[in-house]
């Protein structure tokens, strides 16, 4: 049996090197966001033979989903994944695969799995150049809102987060959840950006806060994926100051144009984020897959 291990932070560098491509835009490359998020969806990691096999976990302690195993013998730990599957008395289950992923595990094991394509896991993924200067009739709504919001609110102010405003962005995750009625002391994204936000240079994470009046209404914090592609983790904004969503979005990525791709993450199959993700018109939809063994 596979040994699975929570990720540890101290191996975030380790874990990359098995997931090496400076042409990446796909969140599996992210293991930043994968450590912060490893507890809330029990993400574990096992090797074999050099290679990393990342799955997830229930909270039965069976596996959700094993990813594509990633390193020097891939096809000796997917026949390794198949037995881990048997001894726990479970059918192999692949889950989260870029199309690229999906048909190497094709590739390996023909006429073994039935895929089905996620319709809550894709990658939304946008040209920085359109997100930051909203060019055209397309983002004619875009401006026009941003345009609004600067005109209604007086005295605003964008700051990049550092550690000496780290408290700045902590409070408009408070304010946020006071405004949606969510309990903060309950609510996993709270702790974990603020994790994100105790490390942020060890993590070399950037981030920015919008503030209204010295108050801050908007704040964003990303990763990098890889040289060509920045992922933005999370974004919170205050929707009493109408249009703040759109201004951290555009201010953010006025500062990330060194960087071709911006990869907004997945709509949690929420129709109104995923309306919202589509009207910024992505270059990309990153699809995902599951593939469930046959045998």
């Amino acid at each position: 049996m596979l040994n699975f291990q929570h990720l540890e932070k101290s191996k975030i560098k380790e874990y990359e090197s098995y997931y090496s491509d400076p042409n990446a835009v796909g969140l599996e490359y992210n293991f930043v966001s994968a450590y912060l998020w490893s507890r809330e969806y029990d993400i574990k990691v096992a090797f074999y033979d050099d290679t990393m096999i990342k799955a997830y976990f229930r909270d039965n302690g069976s596996v959700w989903g094993y990813c594509l195993p990633s390193g020097k013998n891939v096809k000796g730990a997917v026949d390794a994944v198949f037995a881990d599957a048997k001894e726990k008395n479970e059918r192999a289950c692949f889950g989260y695969l870029s199309q690229k992923e999906r048909d190497a595990l094709e590739a390996l094991c023909p006429e073994r799995f039935v895929f089905e394509r996620s319709d809550t896991t894709q990658d939304y993924i946008y040209f920085s150049d359109d997100l930051a200067y909203l060019a055209g009739k397309k983002y004619h709504s875009k401006r026009n809102h941003i345009s609004k919001f600067f005109r209604t609110f007086g005295n605003t102010e964008v700051k990049s987060i550092a550690p000496e405003n780290i408290g700045d962005a902590m409070t408009v995750v408070e304010l946020w959840c006071e405004e949606n009625g969510i309990d903060r002391e309950s609510y996993a994204e709270n702790f974990v950006i603020r994790e994100a936000l105790d490390n942020l240079i060890e993590f070399a994470m950037r981030g920015i806060i919008l503030y209204v009046e010295r108050k801050p209404v908007a704040m964003t914090l990303g990763s990098e994926i890889s040289p060509v592609c920045f992922d933005v983790n999370f974004e919170k904004a205050l929707t009493a100051y109408d249009g703040s969503y759109a201004v951290i979005n555009n201010e953010f990525a006025k500062r990330l144009t060194a960087y071709t791709y911006i990869n907004r993450e997945e709509d949690l199959g929420l129709e109104g984020l995923r309306k919202s993700k589509l009207s910024y018109h992505p270059a990309i939809i990153y699809d995902r897959y599951d593939g469930v063994a046959k045998w």
